[in-house]
């Protein structure tokens, strides 16, 4: 059963992500099917992200599926400094 995504910060977490991934918006759009005024509007918090876009994201930054809405769901409720959220997601990401 999918894990229902909390919506508070998870766009500024996937910019995070595209940002330690060294990815424009343009390169991540490319890598993942997703037009790029719509990685926009998830990063800045004016749409929500569906399970589709979400494992299109997970096949883009070659991150599982699972680890990614892991990362959203562990981190969307906390507000860490950006600099600790981006250590720790990058930790996660380095174990895979």
């Amino acid at each position: 059963m999918k894990q229902a995504i909390s919506t508070a910060n998870v766009g500024e977490i996937l910019r995070l992500l595209r940002i330690s991934f060294d990815l424009s918006i343009s390169d991540l759009s490319d890598k993942t099917k997703i037009s790029k005024s719509y990685i926009s509007e998830i990063e800045k918090g004016i749409k929500t992200p569906s399970e589709k876009i979400i494992k299109n994201y997970s096949t883009g930054l070659n991150i599982p599926e699972k680890i990614l809405n892991d990362l959203l769901n562990n981190y969307s409720q906390m507000h860490l400094p950006y600099q600790q959220l981006l250590l720790d997601m990058l930790k996660t990401i380095s174990k895979l």
